[in-house]
């Protein structure tokens, strides 16, 4: 497995396989995605904690 990013406590992982997607999770709020390019996975990360923001307002 290559490195991971961290984005805003975040892990974003990708495999050592080439073409393999960026792929992350957060348990704490059942939250996932797979994603081409590691922008595409932050900004999914960035929207999935926005959505979580509105609910509890």
């Amino acid at each position: 497995m290559i490195r991971p990013t961290i984005h805003r406590g975040i892990e974003i992982r990708q495999f050592d396989v080439p073409c393999t997607p960026f792929v992350w999770s957060h348990d704490e709020t059942d939250g996932y995605g797979t994603a081409e390019t590691l922008a595409e996975a932050r900004t999914q990360i960035d929207a999935h904690l926005a959505q979580l923001q509105t609910e509890d307002a």
